[in-house]
């Protein structure tokens, strides 16, 4: 086979293939195609696969999936400060409305340019103006009350093509004056809360003491009671002896007198005086001198002298 005869078999291939292409598109998964001819968009959107198409139509391509949108804005409340919002979008585009969206807004990106951005910071700035003091938005509440009228707000976008999903507040960045506040204030409640456990552990540690001196004050009264006891029985017991030798003393006494008594009841004056006289016998012997004593005489004489030598 010849050049020219391959030449001839290869051309209309080549222009067959061509022709092919442009009478077909491919749309990938998660996507829609919209068509428009000579500026005219068709109003059937291209499902996922391939579709055909008049070769001179242009597809513009819509991406269905689900996406996330982020963005920060300053917020102003009622005391005039603003703050920092971050926050998350989750959305998808309606498939069966991108011939509207590209005939009334553009592209993907145009649309959510136009009309979802704006809107969320209309919304925003107008639901900011109803916080008192920009402090407030940290409250919990109050996020979720905002995060919540967002979505119903952004909700009408679905009539333009865009399905609002979620909405989340990321963070909030009060101004710089209000988290130096912030920041004095929460050191001021820590050392509050330090000084004030210092004060409870303080008076734990006074009542402790007080509680030990205590036991100690009643420790030394229970120990002066029992010494005090104590010397009182030693006492009692030193004056009953006492009471005891006494009552010993007087009985020796009356029993001493009582037999004197009967002594000198059974003996005669004259008997007792020659008794009497008798005791001393013993010391006169001891000078070596016997003296008789004679009762009926009124004066003793000397008798015998046992030590002459």
């Amino acid at each position: 086979m010849d050049k020219r005869t391959i030449a001839m078999i290869a051309i209309p291939l080549v222009l067959i293939i061509i022709i092919a292409m442009a009478c077909t598109t491919s749309v990938p998964a998660g996507q829609v195609g919209v068509g428009s001819l000579f500026g005219k968009v068709e109003t059937t959107p291209y499902a996922e696969g391939l579709n055909f198409k008049n070769p001179m139509t242009e597809v513009t391509l819509f991406d269905a999936r689900q996406k996330t949108h982020l963005e920060s804005m300053f917020v102003p409340s009622q005391d005039q400060l603003t703050t920092k919002f971050d926050i998350s979008i989750q959305y998808r585009l309606i498939k069966e409305k991108a011939p509207q969206m590209l005939t009334e807004t553009g592209t993907p990106k145009e649309v959510i340019d136009v009309h979802m951005i704006p809107l969320l910071r209309s919304q925003l700035r107008e639901l900011g103006k109803s916080v008192r003091t920009a402090e407030e938005f940290y409250n919990q509440e109050i996020q979720q009350r905002i995060q919540q009228e967002l979505l119903t707000a952004l909700s009408i976008l679905s009539s333009k093509g865009i399905k609002v999903e979620k909405l989340l507040i990321r963070d909030v960045i009060l101004p710089k004056i209000i988290t130096t506040a912030v920041i004095r204030k929460k050191e001021a409640a820590q050392a509050a809360e330090k000084a004030k456990e210092e004060l409870k552990k303080f008076k734990v540690d006074q009542e402790r003491k007080e509680a030990k001196a205590e036991a100690e004050k009643r420790a030394e009264l229970i120990a002066a009671q029992k010494k005090k006891e104590v010397m009182l029985i030693e006492a009692s017991g030193k004056l009953e002896a006492a009471r005891i030798d006494a009552q010993a003393l007087l009985v020796s006494a009356k029993a001493k007198a009582a037999a004197n008594k009967v002594m000198i009841e059974a003996l005669t004056l004259k008997g007792y005086i020659k008794l009497e006289s008798m005791k001393y016998l013993k010391d006169f012997q001891k000078g070596n001198h016997v003296i008789i004593m004679d009762p009926n005489a009124t004066s003793p004489l000397p008798f015998l002298n046992l030590d002459k030598k």
